[in-house]
């Protein structure tokens, strides 16, 4: 290189137009979800109603079903019947019948009881039609 100093331009503002190209890229996703948000807005409503109202009734449900599991219920012994072998639910279902069975009164006419006082008879004065006593003599 020799000594002398290289001389630069000054630049010149070059004013471009654009609307003579064509665009080359499509618009942006985000550029496409705002175009049709801004024509559809009914819809864009609609869908956030009913977003609200479904995540209100979701949080309600979690509420009222968490509230319950806190308190303390009858659930336990019905869960604990459950996990009762089928011996112990057989043996306990006898007790009951055996308790009940004690606990109400025998009437009176049970077979081979008596309520007016005359003795039993057997099979052969059944047949015979009754015993010497109590056989009824005409004269």
């Amino acid at each position: 290189m020799s000594g002398q100093p290289i001389q630069i331009s000054p630049a010149r503002n070059v004013a471009l137009d654009t609307s003579s190209f064509t665009p080359q890229s499509s618009p942006s996703l985000w550029d496409r979800l705002s175009t049709w948000v801004s024509e559809n807005k009914a819809v864009v409503y609609t869908i956030a109603g009913v977003a609200v109202v479904v995540t209100g009734a979701g949080v309600v449900y979690y509420l009222q079903d968490s509230g319950k599991s806190t308190r303390p219920t009858d659930s336990s012994t019905t869960e604990e019947k459950k996990k009762q072998s089928k011996k112990d639910r057989r043996k306990a279902k006898k007790q009951a019948e055996d308790a009940k069975k004690e606990s109400t009164p025998k009437s009176p006419a049970e077979p081979g009881t008596s309520t007016c006082g005359a003795r039993k008879l057997s099979a052969d004065e059944i047949f015979r039609g009754g015993s010497e006593e109590n056989t009824y003599r005409g004269s």
